[in-house]
C-alpha cells in the first residue's frame, strides 16, 4: 500500500473512532511537535550569552485562587535586563521548558530555577538568540532534556509500527 493511501485509511479509521486511526494521528502529532522542540532545544544550546542583571526570580502562583494548597498551580517567573550590541533588553523567560506544577510538584520548579547561573554580584547568564536578541532565556536545554525529547521523537512511532506492522 502506498503512503498516501495509508494516511487516507488512517483518516477514515480515526473518523470512525477506531483505535489504530486515532493512535496514528496522535503519533504523527507527537512526532511533529517533539521534532520541532528537539531542533529548537539543540539550537538554543549554541546561543551566545551575556551577563545580565537579575531583578526577580521566584516560583509564583499561577491561575486562579484555589481553596486548597494541593489545588494551586505554580510557575517559575523571572525579570532581568541585559545588553547586546549596545542595545538594552528586558527578559522574563526562564527556560524553553515552560513548567506549570501543582503544589505537590512545586519542587520541580525550584530545581529548574536552581539551574540559573547566578554570580555573587547579582548578575546572571542570559542566553539570547543572535538573530533576535530580544528573545532570551536564563537556562537552555540540558543533555537530559534533549535525550528525553529524542525519546519522544523515536519511541511513539516505533511502538506504533511494531503494534500495527504487517
Amino acid at each position: 500500500m502506498d503512503l498516501i493511501g495509508y494516511v487516507q485509511d488512517m483518516y477514515l479509521l480515526a473518523a470512525q473512532g477506531e483505535k489504530q486511526g486515532i493512535l496514528f494521528w496522535v503519533v504523527v502529532y507527537t512526532f511533529i511537535v517533539s521534532l520541532y522542540s528537539l531542533i529548537f532545544q539543540v539550537r538554543t544550546r549554541y546561543w551566545p550569552y551575556t551577563l545580565g542583571q537579575l531583578s526577580r526570580l521566584a516560583v509564583d502562583k499561577f491561575g486562579g485562587p484555589e481553596n486548597t494548597a494541593a489545588g494551586q498551580n505554580y510557575m517559575g517567573r523571572a525579570l532581568y535586563r541585559y545588553d547586546v550590541g549596545g542595545e538594552s533588553y528586558e527578559g522574563s523567560r526562564v527556560s524553553p521548558w515552560v513548567i506549570v506544577a501543582s503544589h505537590n510538584a512545586k519542587f520541580l520548579l525550584e530545581k529548574q530555577l536552581s539551574r540559573v547561573q547566578q554570580y555573587p554580584d547579582g548578575k546572571v547568564r542570559v542566553f539570547y538568540n543572535p538573530n533576535k536578541p530580544q528573545k532570551s532565556y536564563l537556562i537552555v536545554a540540558g543533555k537530559a532534556g534533549i535525550v528525553f525529547t529524542v525519546l519522544l521523537v523515536v519511541v511513539p512511532p516505533l511502538a506504533y509500527f511494531f503494534s500495527y506492522a504487517g
